[in-house]
């Protein structure tokens, strides 16, 4: 007869892989942090965007701003929010028209309405969609040439438009022929230049398109007016130009 034997039942504790506090903390903060790269100094960094807000410049190629949350950006720097909407004068009279490369800006006509879009993609004073922002950009790449210096009197800038093609996507440019309109493309975004004016008690910049000028190209509904390129080099057309905060690109 085989014999049976009967060993007693031992309960081992249920393994529980408990990740530590310190463990858990890091890989919250791997959720948290953006990497990104400086337009001005193209260091890499990461962002924490539980503490602070990642303003994106080119986000195709990861180039950012990262700044404490509550602060804007001005041109590439992080500023307390302080902007006086008062139009923008000369720093140096006779040396500079007001504005600089890398700062965001919204132009406003002397009938005081804002430049902005029509129902597609032409600029228009007195449009459907007024306000939109624009980076003055020393080139069409990374806008980071002559950063936070100003535009002289014979300077020329690109207009980087942060509001873009309303059936695209990311920032676009302020180009094209006849009426000007928003353009995908850099090779078709237009150099501009400018010129110091001074309306109502306001500085103002008459802008052209050199080596040509600036008009109107066709006639609008009353109290409007869009962008176009005269053959005349005197023909300009005058804003009142307000820096705003730079816009994030998404």
């Amino acid at each position: 007869m085989k014999a049976f034997y009967s060993f007693p039942l031992i309960f081992l504790p249920t393994l529980v892989t408990a990740i530590p506090s310190d463990l858990a903390a890091v890989e919250l903060d791997k959720k948290a942090c953006i990497p990104f790269k400086n337009p001005l100094t193209s260091v890499s960094g990461c962002c924490d965007t539980v503490s602070a807000e990642l303003f994106w410049v080119d986000i195709l190629l990861g180039i950012g701003v990262c700044c404490p949350v509550g602060q804007v950006l001005d041109g590439f720097n992080c500023v307390a929010p302080t902007f006086t909407g008062k139009p923008v004068c000369a720093n140096k009279t006779g040396t500079d028209i007001g504005i600089q490369y890398g700062h965001c800006y919204v132009l406003l006509s002397l009938n005081n309405n804002y430049l902005g879009h029509d129902s597609a993609e032409k600029y228009v004073v007195m449009g459907e969609n007024p306000g939109v922002v624009f980076r003055v950009c020393g080139d069409t790449t990374t806008c980071t040439t002559s950063a936070d210096q100003y535009v002289g009197i014979n300077g020329t800038w690109w207009m980087q438009d942060q509001f873009g093609d309303p059936n695209g996507s990311g920032f676009a440019w302020l180009g094209g022929s006849g009426d000007l309109s928003i353009v995908n493309s850099t090779d078709l975004a237009l150099i501009m230049g400018g010129s110091p004016t001074f309306f109502g008690g306001s500085c103002a910049i008459c802008i052209s398109f050199p080596p040509g000028g600036a008009h109107a190209p066709c006639p609008l509904s009353p109290g409007q007016s869009h962008l176009g390129i005269a053959a005349n080099p005197n023909s300009c057309q005058n804003f009142y130009w307000q820096e705003v905060p730079c816009r994030s690109e998404k």
